[in-house]
């Protein structure tokens, strides 16, 4: 629309006509934006991750689309850090941090957790080439605490359809 703006012949002033064009441009690009921000945490497939494939502990794959519609596939090696999240458009989020339970109250959910000072990644989002573009990875602190922080470009919102449930 916005090169006939210029081409149509009209008696709108130039600064008119660049007001107009810019309106017109500004308008697309912020719906565009809007658009791949709510869209971008929908998930098209979801997989289980075998226990016996993932060191004892159940995980998820799930596979989200970019604008552009490139897949990415992000493995969440422990599907206790996928919490609710309050994000709209999303169900769930990778956690920013945890609180495992003593190991006197659950002892499978505390060998979970890592020595102080440790690090452990979470979940890796991976490119439609299988190269990774992104991590979540656990600090582990004392009694089981641990904080998370994402490397690189790693997916952590996640639409999840009912169906695919």
């Amino acid at each position: 629309m916005t090169p006939f703006i210029f081409i149509v012949e009209s008696s709108l002033p130039i600064s008119a006509r660049i007001v107009l064009a810019t309106t017109a441009l500004s308008t697309s690009s912020i719906s565009t934006a809007l658009v791949g921000w709510s869209g971008a945490p929908y998930v098209v497939d979801l997989q289980k991750l075998s226990p016996a494939d993932n060191g004892n502990i159940e995980g998820i794959e799930m596979t989200t689309l970019t604008l552009a519609l490139q897949r990415l596939v992000t493995r969440v090696y422990d599907a206790d850090f996928l919490v609710d999240t309050k994000r709209p458009f999303a169900k769930w989020e990778l956690a920013q941090s945890v609180q495992l339970p003593s190991s006197k109250e659950d002892a499978l959910m505390a060998m979970k957790g890592g020595a102080p000072g440790e690090e452990e990644t979470i979940a890796e989002t991976f490119n439609s080439a299988g190269k990774i573009v992104g991590r979540w990875i656990v600090r582990w602190e004392n009694d089981g605490a641990g904080t998370c922080r994402g490397t690189g470009k790693v997916v952590r919102y996640f639409n999840v359809h009912e169906e695919l449930l």
